[in-house]
């Protein structure tokens, strides 16, 4: 399925459950959380991330739930894979600018919602370059479109997606790194 069918699939869940919530942040919920649960070794509780009053057992949430737990197994293994098959999934591109800038910076928000939901730990206790990164994600988080000119806003945009979208892998790079540099050795 394509980013756009899903976003599309995933904004009709979100309206069949009431939700005012954008599919670009339950992505960033979903992908901050993955890499929430790899520090802190805490499972991540998305439904309620995603809205805190959702009931599991309320069937208007099941298809969200549902939704949320392939978003965690499908991000989970683009990350794990390799660099090539994961994105941040957002708007068509030929969505009007305001919207792409509007959903980039709701999947930045939801990912550091997910990111660092149990306040197991701050962002000063990323490896590496974590904190920094992570601190870039926040100042995305509330961006906007501007008003130069739309091409130069549009490359703008584009850049800004693709340092969101490196800048989350490398976060997961660096707690994966560090917490298999922490795995006792095997014994052969």
């Amino acid at each position: 399925m394509s980013n756009s069918e899903l976003y599309t699939q995933l904004l009709a869940i979100l309206d069949l459950a009431g939700l005012e919530i954008t599919p670009s942040e339950v992505h960033g919920i979903v992908s901050g959380a993955i890499a929430n649960h790899l520090k802190s070794g805490q499972s991540p509780p998305l439904l309620t991330l995603i809205e805190p009053q959702a009931k599991s057992s309320d069937s208007r949430f099941l298809p969200l739930l549902e939704m949320s737990q392939a978003l965690y197994r499908d991000t989970s293994d683009a990350l794990f894979d390799s660099a090539e098959t994961y994105d941040l999934l957002l708007p068509a591109e030929d969505s009007p600018l305001d919207i792409r800038a509007s959903e980039l910076a709701c999947w930045c928000k939801g990912y550091m919602l997910g990111l660092l939901h149990n306040n197991a730990f701050s962002l000063d206790q990323l490896p590496g370059q974590g904190a920094e990164i992570a601190r870039d994600i926040l100042q995305i988080s509330e961006a906007a479109a501007g008003s130069d000119a739309e091409d130069e806003e549009d490359w703008a945009l584009a850049e800004l997606h693709e340092y969101v979208k490196v800048g989350s892998q490398l976060l997961f790079e660096f707690v994966y790194t560090e917490k298999a540099g922490d795995a006792p050795e095997t014994v052969q």
